[in-house]
């Protein structure tokens, strides 16, 4: 075999030159991409960190609360006040006794209240006692005690019934909002009352919260933003903050923990990490409430921004040059690629007598040239599977014959008129398929078999058996011309075959004359085939599904093999149709299964 001059290796080295530039330029973009994601992961995972600080916080206050709300509910005194019934008696218990106790401090400013916090215990705690209905009998602030029942507030229905609250809820007492935890009050195992103990939402555990994990904390509560960390919003950055938190999916946060978000404000892009403060509950009553942690992207990536303008100049003249190499490459490297895929394209419809053209003395030139040789061994070794499949059919058929010869001589002999009938029947059928094989032997293509010219020779092979001088039989045959695939002219055959067998036998009996009409024609890729007679037609009660005669049953069997619709008319005369779509299926075999 003679060496390539050019070998394909020199040509993919020319490649991978320009290549290099390209994966260079892809290395430079990529590092100023992974320098950008890994700050955006650094400050996703300082907001994780974030999420779980809260989570902490959140959990801490959620059991100080309970253990404090439930030291409380144990007390004698307080459950002794509670007996009484006596709202004056709940409340001098509650602001005499707990109000030092539990050491809530008025040294903290809350901005959230708008009243003193000298006229106002509930802008620095909530405590509240409910009955057993939810009616309050006694709180902390000093404010008149709602006179309804309060059992739509989440947690009391269900202290009062006796559970323990696993997390803590937000309500909402005037203008303050507290995250509360409602704890049953037992006295000799029974429950007398709910009690509600609740420590206020604060504007500065913001501030607080926000120096701790060294990002701006803002919370926003019943659809509203109460407080932020972020200093010198306006008014139109603080709408953006409000928008953007309230236009966030809560349900995602609910159900996934937290999500983020980005927004513009100040003038710059921020990244926001949303969570909730309480896991959301079925309660339509309960109040909604989300942490907000902020991060300035604009400045965390400020200089990745200076480097990445720096590699895009870098990279500019990379991309020219590879953008030229890889055309000039990529166009020597297909062509003789191209050409092959057209000659294996024109082996696939048959044409084996054009090789391919050899355009390069590399290994493609090589390839090419084996091809061809190996496109000639496939031609020569078609013809000689065609001839002997031909004389394969040509036995096959010489056979049938040879069977239907015999039971053409075993009818003769017998004189069982019912013996004879079914040997008569037989021959028929078997001369249908030595019909079939004659036509494959004959023909150039076996899915393309000419329909046409294999019904009239077996019709009137039917009609020579049973024209006798009782019987005047006229055959009327209008068939198109027709080419169908060997899997279904074998069936459609013998379905013909069936049908105008029994038309002679049994639609003119007793001598009578008459029309046996047989049409195929083809529409829209539908072939729809008719066989019709004026004789005695069918019984009324007629179905072919539910027909017993063996005739049927195979025009049944064989309507079911090519997915054909079968229809029987008997208004005027008697005519049976069957209609089935035309394909091209490869192989002879898959058609003759009759089970």
């Amino acid at each position: 075999m003679e060496s390539p001059k050019f070998p394909i290796r020199w040509k993919l080295l020319t490649g991978f030159v320009g290549l290099a530039l390209v994966v260079l330029l892809v290395v430079l973009f990529a590092v100023s991409r992974i320098l950008d994601d890994r700050i955006r992961e650094d400050i996703n995972a300082n907001f994780q960190e974030a999420g779980k600080i809260f989570e902490q916080i959140q959990d801490v206050r959620f059991r100080q609360l309970r253990q404090t709300a439930t030291l409380v509910a144990d007390m004698p005194y307080m459950k002794a006040a509670i007996s009484t019934g006596d709202e004056n008696t709940v409340n001098q218990q509650i602001r005499q006794e707990l109000a030092e106790l539990l050491h809530f401090s008025p040294l903290i400013s809350d901005t959230l209240s708008t009243q003193p916090l000298a006229t106002s215990l509930d802008s620095v705690g909530l405590v509240m006692v409910f009955d057993q209905q939810g009616v309050p009998l006694g709180q902390l602030a000093k404010m008149n005690l709602p006179d309804s029942s309060m059992i739509s507030r989440p947690g009391v229905e269900d202290a009062l019934n006796g559970r323990f609250p696993q997390q803590s809820h937000i309500w909402k007492r005037g203008n303050s909002y507290f995250n509360v935890v409602t704890i049953p009050v037992f006295l000799q195992d029974q429950v007398i009352a709910a009690l509600s103990l609740g420590y206020p939402i604060r504007n500065r555990e913001a501030e607080l919260l926000a120096e701790v994990i060294e990002y701006d904390v803002s919370y926003f509560v019943d659809n509203e933003l109460l407080t932020t960390s972020i200093d010198s919003l306006s008014d139109r950055d603080r709408n953006a903050l409000h928008s953007r938190i309230q236009n966030a999916r809560f349900d995602v946060i609910d159900r996934q923990g937290g999500t983020t978000v980005e927004l513009n404000m100040k003038d710059q892009q921020w990244l926001m990490y949303l969570l909730p403060m309480v896991e959301q509950k079925s309660q339509t009553t309960q109040i909604n409430g989300y942490y907000a942690v902020a991060k300035s992207l604009t400045k965390a990536l400020e200089p990745l921004h200076q480097l990445q303008r720096v590699i895009y100049l870098i990279g500019l003249g990379g991309i020219l040059l590879a953008i030229v190499l890889g055309i000039t490459l990529t166009r020597n490297l297909t062509r003789p690629i191209n050409r092959l895929l057209e000659g294996i394209k024109r082996i696939e419809n048959d044409d084996y007598d054009h090789p391919v053209t050899v355009e390069s003395r590399d290994e493609f030139g090589q390839l090419t040239s084996t091809f061809n040789k190996l496109v000639a061994n496939i031609k020569e070794n078609l013809r000689e599977k065609e001839t002997l499949l031909a004389e394969i059919h040509h036995r096959v058929k010489n056979n049938l014959a040879v069977i239907s010869g015999l039971l053409q001589l075993e009818s003769q002999k017998t004189e069982d008129k019912q013996t004879e009938r079914i040997l008569k029947n037989s021959q028929l059928r078997i001369h249908s398929m030595a019909t079939v094989h004659e036509m494959l032997y004959e023909a150039k293509n076996f899915n393309q078999l000419s329909f046409s010219d294999f019904v009239a020779e077996m019709v009137s092979s039917i009609q020579e058996i049973y024209e006798t001088d009782s019987k005047n039989i006229d055959l009327k045959l209008n068939t198109a011309d027709i080419n169908l695939n060997v899997n279904q002219a074998v069936p459609c055959g013998l379905i013909i075959n069936e049908l105008v067998t029994n038309a002679f036998k049994h639609a003119y009996p007793d001598g009578g004359e008459g029309v046996v009409a047989v049409s195929i024609e083809e529409k829209e890729e539908k072939i729809t085939l008719q066989v019709e007679d004026e004789g005695v037609g069918l019984p009324d009660d007629f179905s072919l599904e539910s027909s017993e005669t063996l005739g049927f049953t195979l025009v049944n069997i064989l309507a079911q093999q090519l997915k054909a619709e079968v229809t029987v008319d008997t208004e005027e005369r008697t005519t049976i149709s069957v209609i089935f779509d035309k394909e091209d299926k490869k192989g002879s075999s898959s058609s003759l299964r009759l089970n």
